[in-house]
């Protein structure tokens, strides 16, 4: 039996191709899924009473706990986190204004920090949970036209090591999750277009269940030893391309 069986796990921006194929992994393993989106519509629906879309933009904070509290109050608890929630703006430094660095930072960097915030008392009250931040190979590998991203992403990598830390001893769990390339038409885009190579050692991106699975076995008890820890989903970094 899956040991993710029964678990309640809150998924923000939860209708890209990551969070469709993170909630639809979960659902398989018995986990009753909370998807959480501006635009929840577009999530890809499961037959099943163990699926619950959730309305929800994570740069408002009060609406943020209130969705943590609505989530107790529908399923008795919180099991595990996963803020997907991102932004992908990108850019010449000289042409990226103020504003466009708050709209990333407030939308990935904030939005995880206010999901945490608002679910992290009710795992504290029963002693246990976990909790997976995505982020990115460049918040060690920044690339020069996606500054605000990948900044974004190292400071989620720092936020998880302090959250481990702080909350360890408590029954907390925090890892990342750092994808590199992941399969995508724009990906497939920006390849057809010259932008670069994928530039691991596999030489192809990560397909959405490569990093589901990922996210999953830190979510489980088969991880129950492994926290602040950064786990990359890259393909590996011995070659470039």
């Amino acid at each position: 039996m899956s040991t993710l069986a029964d678990r309640v796990i809150w998924i923000t921006g939860a209708t890209g191709a990551l969070g469709n194929a993170l909630a639809h992994a979960l659902h398989a393993q018995g986990a009753h899924v909370v998807l959480s989106s501006r635009r929840i519509d577009d999530a890809e629906p499961a037959e099943s009473d163990r699926w619950s879309p959730l309305a929800l933009d994570v740069t408002h904070g009060a609406d943020v706990e209130a969705a943590a509290r609505r989530i107790v109050a529908t399923q008795g608890r919180i099991d595990g986190v996963v803020c997907l929630t991102t932004l992908p703006l990108f850019g010449d430094f000289l042409s990226l204004d103020d504003a466009a660095w708050r709209q990333v930072l407030d939308t990935k960097l904030l939005g995880s920090v206010r999901v945490v915030r608002a679910a992290l008392p009710f795992m504290l009250e029963r002693g246990q949970g976990s909790v997976v931040l995505v982020s990115g190979r460049g918040g060690s590998e920044p690339p020069p036209r996606h500054l605000p991203g990948a900044c974004a992403n190292a400071a989620i990598n720092l936020l998880v090591q302090g959250l481990a830390t702080a909350y360890g001893p408590r029954g907390i769990r925090v890892n990342a999750v750092a994808p590199g390339p992941v399969d995508s038409p724009r990906l497939r885009a920006m390849l057809a277009q010259g932008a670069g190579g994928i530039g691991n050692a596999l030489q192809q991106p990560a397909q959405s269940s490569d990093v589901a699975q990922a996210i999953s076995f830190l979510l489980s008890d088969a991880a129950a030893h492994i926290t602040g820890a950064v786990l990359p989903v890259d393909g590996g970094r011995g070659a470039r391309t």
